[in-house]
């Protein structure tokens, strides 16, 4: 998916996330009467709520370094980790989420002909991600709650290095020979991302959940190509789903 139809996609939610807050919110639940002399009993008040878990992610970036006579190639697949996240309800329809999510990509090294790859100090680059979201609860029921949103990120990266060579006959040890030598650059940034949730409540005290979700950040790796002074990207762009539970209080 192109990366301007994905925001244009994630703008449409956030937007629809808006207005269906505000329409149930306009649509106060009845308090409940009772006959004279009857006691009712007020279900308490849950604010916060700690999520945890595990990620599985979607990466699929991939790059392009060209070197003459030849080039290396950078592909990112899979991914996963976990998370821990806490929110505040601030309002019956918006709660603010505050957390951290880990991951791993695994990351593949190809090259092209007459080129030969002598190795990566890592196989796996990581991420990890503090989050700031806002949650607007679409759905506020006794047992169900569902939310969507934006938020925003700072990322930190793994940093590796990667050492390729142009000779048949080329090793570490020469120095006669064409190498490209790949380093990480920034091993940070500030991004945003969005993100479509639920819980739903497993006991009747209220207060344990299973949690889950579905989110995106837009995230980019930058390095540095040290012999020929070339710079480069690889889209991260994790597509997350977490699971795991949560606990209300």
């Amino acid at each position: 998916m192109k990366k301007t139809n994905l925001t244009v996609l994630i703008l449409i939610l956030v937007v629809v996330t808006l207005l269906l807050s505000m329409a149930s919110s306009a649509f106060a639940h009845e308090e409940p009467t009772a006959e004279e002399g009857a006691v009712i009993e007020q279900p308490k008040v849950r604010d916060w709520i700690l999520r945890f878990g595990l990620v599985v992610a979607e990466t699929n970036g991939s790059t392009s370094v060209a070197v003459d006579p030849g080039s290396v190639d950078l592909n990112l697949s899979g991914g996963g980790g976990g998370f821990a996240v806490i929110e505040y309800k601030i309002l019956p329809f918006l709660g603010l989420e505050f957390g951290s999510t880990t991951i791993g990509a695994d990351m593949n090294v190809s090259t092209g002909a007459g080129a030969k790859h002598y190795g990566t100090d890592i196989d796996v680059l990581g991420m990890n991600a503090w989050t700031l979201a806002a949650n607007f609860r679409f759905v506020r029921t006794p047992t169900v709650n569902a939310y969507a949103g934006p938020m925003v990120a700072f990322n930190r990266y793994s940093k590796w290095t990667l050492h390729s060579g142009y000779d048949g006959d080329c090793w570490p040890s020469k120095h006669d020979c064409s190498w490209v030598r790949i380093e990480s650059r920034n091993d940070s940034e500030v991004t945003w991302g969005a993100k479509l949730g639920a819980d739903i409540v497993l006991t009747k005290r209220g207060n344990w959940a299973l949690s889950g979700s579905l989110s995106y950040l837009d995230a980019t790796y930058n390095f540095d190509e040290l012999d020929g002074q070339g710079r480069g990207s690889i889209d991260f762009n994790p597509l997350m789903f977490s699971f795991g539970g949560g606990f209300r209080w």
